[in-house]
């Protein structure tokens, strides 16, 4: 992951920052997946590459055997020689009293069975090795609950988890080799501030029990307002905070003005009564 000076200055800065480029090139480097006592990473596909030569081997099988049974062998059985033999619908054949002509069926057996069940083998093969269940693809069979979809995606979802585990490091070096870049040439100081990558769900949840225990802890003082949007996947906490603040207080001018009104009509009544009591006297 690259990050360019020009890219987080402004067009007046840019110039000094493409000759700064030529000296100075900064990279956030990372690994796919560790080795031990290696710098580089080893890719995802290391892993499956045998297996889908093996299923991309069987298909070219399989589709040959597919290919000759549309096309027909003829098999001919104690004839000498043969001519002109051809194979469509309506041809007669002149063979001799002893001879035998019949067709070849390559599907007859049921060997072609074999061929897929072992491409199926293989699928489960790709899949298992992957960490990508069959049910990641929308190939479940059968109606699962929440939970149950959960248990059976539980391998995708730990490799999810490792995968967040090594780019959530790499994020926030990223963040701040920014926000040095922004202090050094923009003079902007942005203090000390504690960096957190925050990631949604990869599964559909129903956070009902979340924003339960949610409330709780912003009513006992144990999480802010802020926190708690930020851990139910709110992308923009502090924008949702200042429209919330804008909200209560428009709620609040309401209410002061509900609460007005009756006072007024009350003192009315007041007065038309005292003047009413003036006249009867």
């Amino acid at each position: 992951m690259h990050l360019r000076l020009a890219d987080a200055l402004g067009s007046a800065q840019r110039e000094e920052a493409h000759r700064v480029e030529l000296q100075t090139f900064l990279a956030v480097v990372f690994p796919n997946l560790r080795e031990p006592k290696k710098f580089w990473g080893v890719s995802d596909l290391t892993q499956i590459m045998e297996s889908q030569r093996e299923l991309n081997r069987a298909m070219s099988q399989l589709s040959r055997i597919l290919e000759l049974s549309g096309n027909p062998i003829a098999v001919l059985e104690n004839v000498e020689e043969s001519e002109d033999i051809a194979i469509r619908p309506g041809v007669v054949w002149n063979i001799p009293e002893d001879a035998k002509a019949y067709l070849l069926d390559l599907l007859q057996g049921g060997g072609v069975n074999l061929h897929i069940n072992y491409i199926d083998l293989l699928y489960r093969t790709l899949h298992d090795i992957s960490e990508s269940p069959r049910s990641a693809f929308g190939g479940t069979e059968r109606d699962l609950s929440g939970v149950a979809l959960e248990l059976e995606l539980h391998p995708l979802l730990q490799k999810v988890q490792r995968k967040r585990i090594i780019r959530s490091a790499t994020y926030k070096r990223r963040n701040e080799m920014i926000l040095r870049l922004l202090e050094k040439y923009r003079g902007l100081d942005f203090g000390s501030n504690h960096l957190r990558v925050a990631w949604g769900p990869v599964l559909p949840q129903d956070i009902t029990r979340q924003v339960n225990n949610e409330q709780v802890l912003v009513q006992n003082g144990i999480h802010s307002r802020r926190r708690a949007m930020d851990d139910l996947g709110i992308r923009d906490p502090d924008s949702e905070f200042k429209q919330w603040l804008e909200e209560r207080e428009t709620i609040l001018k309401m209410n002061q003005e509900l609460n007005a009104r009756p006072v007024r009509n009350e003192r009315r009544e007041r007065v038309s009564t005292a003047q009413a009591e003036g006249v009867e006297e």
